[in-house]
Formats: structure tokens, sequence, C-alpha cells
């Protein structure tokens, strides 16, 4: 049975590595992650080598978890592109949407009331003018649609992988003797 004194540092390392997971997704530094874990929880003392274990240990679980969310990940990562472009198709043919636009002007004059001595506008001619404004649609929404769509298809693995021919005119030997695996003294003991 596990004493209340162990049960309290575990609760205490889960809070820790929660604050830590957090702080370094972000991009934090060590010594902001130590001064942030020491502030938020109130410690005495938290070292920079319990940071880096604990860091150590954050990437080990992720690592280990990574592998078992993987078709997780990607059905979470399909899902949101799903959607994005249903959205995406919504804003297309709303972007295609004919309307009139209506502009109102008017012209008056200021007047004072006797009375009270405010000054108000005296509104003595109002024009109004229709544009009808017909829209052919958004290009940019079937670009995006365009993008999600071939990001889609990288997820699911549709492309041909990449063939790469790199090609020099460059010996073995000679490569060898540029890189400094081989200088020339040893080649010409070679011959």
């Amino acid at each position: 049975m596990s004493k209340p004194q162990d049960i309290r540092q575990r609760q205490k390392k889960l809070a820790r590595l929660e604050i830590v997971a957090t702080l370094y997704k972000r991009g934090y530094s060590i010594r902001k992650i130590q001064s942030e874990v020491m502030a938020r929880l109130d410690l005495k003392t938290y070292s920079v080598a319990t940071v880096h274990s604990d860091i150590k240990s954050l990437l080990e679980e992720w690592r280990e978890n990574r592998i078992e969310d993987m078709d997780a990940a990607l059905q979470l990562e399909l899902e949101r592109i799903d959607d994005t472009v249903r959205e995406l198709w919504e804003q297309w043919e709303k972007s295609k949407t004919d309307y009139t636009k209506t502009a109102r002007k008017q012209k008056g004059s200021p007047t004072r009331d006797e009375q009270t001595g405010q000054t108000s506008i005296r509104t003595y001619q109002t024009e109004r003018t229709d544009t009808e404004v017909i829209r052919l649609g958004d290009p940019s929404y079937i670009s995006e649609i365009r993008m999600q769509l071939a990001e889609r298809r990288k997820l699911l693995g549709l492309y041909a992988p990449e063939k790469k021919d790199i090609q020099g005119g460059m010996s073995f030997a000679s490569f060898l003797i540029e890189s400094g695996m081989l200088d020339e003294a040893e080649q010409a003991d070679g011959k």
C-alpha cells in the first residue's frame, strides 16, 4: 500500500509534468520553464537537471503514444481537412451570389434651435443609388480548396514517392579525396 507521502509526491510530479508539457510545446527555454513551474506550484527548488529529466520523460511518453495514436491523429487531421473544405465550398457559393448595393446621400443645412441653442442638421434632399453587383466568385476559395485536397492526398499516401536522381562527374576515389577520407598519398600507394 502506498504511503500518503508517496501519493502526494506523484501528484506533484504529474502537476509539474502538465505545466512542463504545455510550456515545452510552446517553445519556452529550460530556464523559463523552471521559473514558471516554481511560480505556479510555489516550489522553493526545482533544478535545471530535473527540468531536463521531466522533458526527457515527456518525450519518451509522447514517442510511445505517437505510434499508438497515429491512426487517431490521421483521422482527426482528415476530419479537420474535410470540415475546412466543406466551409470553403459554402464560402465559394456565397462569393458567387449577386446582390444590390445601395448608397444613400443626404444634403442638408445646419439650423439652430432658438430656445435650447443646439445646432442640428435639417435634411432637404435625399438621393438613393442602387447598383446591381454581379459576382463570379472569389478564386482564392478554389485555390485553398485545391491545397486542402492536396494535403489530404498526402496524408493518405496517394502520391507516388518522388524519385531523385543525383548525378555527378566525380569518381568514388575523387569523392573520398575531396571529403578528406582518403588523402592523395594513400591513393598513390594504392596504385
